[in-house]
């Protein structure tokens, strides 16, 4: 009874080790750019006269539709993680 009772943490810690496939694969989880955070990342740019704020969660980019430092309406599309600008399109 006594090798029984000594052989249980053994198994335990094997079948434990033994099946790592069985856990949930685990994704890091970036933090959003918020809208504020966009804005002021934009302004600190020379962009201002923020119109319109699209945020495209599916294909992960904040669209923003401002003027730019010239005075020239632009449409702005920032990674909706790192808030890197993507492209600058001039209306």
């Amino acid at each position: 009874m006594m090798q029984k009772l000594k052989l249980m943490p053994v198994l335990l810690v094997a079948s434990t080790v033994g099946f790592p496939a069985w856990a949930d694969p685990v994704e890091p989880t970036m933090q959003e750019l918020t809208v504020p955070k966009a804005l002021r990342l934009l302004q600190s740019q020379g962009y201002h006269d923020f119109r319109k704020i699209k945020v495209e969660r599916d294909e992960h980019e904040i669209e923003i539709e401002a003027r730019n430092a010239d005075g020239h309406e632009v449409e702005v599309e920032l990674d909706l993680f790192s808030g890197k600008v993507l492209a600058v399109e001039r209306d």
